[in-house]
């Protein structure tokens, strides 16, 4: 049965929760299991770029064209407090609480790491 999972992060790049969490993503999705990820506060920053965060996000958007099934959505205020807004890996979508607590709302689990 594929679950619904929902992460919510808010550290950046150099964290080692953030690190962690990138590397669930990725074993989430070769379960076959649905994963949604919201980034607010500093975690906006882990899309943007050319990090090595920012490549492996890239990379595991780019599997949903092979049946994958990630979202991942930046707090676009917290994107325009960082300097961040419109420098997003493709696929990325800039969103709002609003987007937070619909995500939440269709999870089947729900995990925030670092915090």
């Amino acid at each position: 049965m594929v679950k619904r999972i929902a992460l919510v992060l808010n550290s950046g790049a150099t964290s080692e929760s953030t690190a962690t969490a990138l590397a669930l993503v990725e074993r989430l999705l070769a379960r076959g299991n649905r994963v949604s990820v919201f980034a607010h506060d500093e975690a906006v920053t882990l899309t943007a770029g050319d990090t090595s965060a920012a490549r492996i996000v890239g990379a595991l958007l780019r599997r949903g064209a092979s049946g994958a099934a990630l979202d991942w959505v930046v707090e676009g205020p917290a994107a325009d407090a960082f300097g961040v807004r419109g420098r997003q890996a493709h696929g990325v979508v800039q969103g709002d609480h609003h987007d937070l607590w619909a995500i939440v709302r269709s999870a089947d689990v729900v995990l925030t790491p670092g915090v």
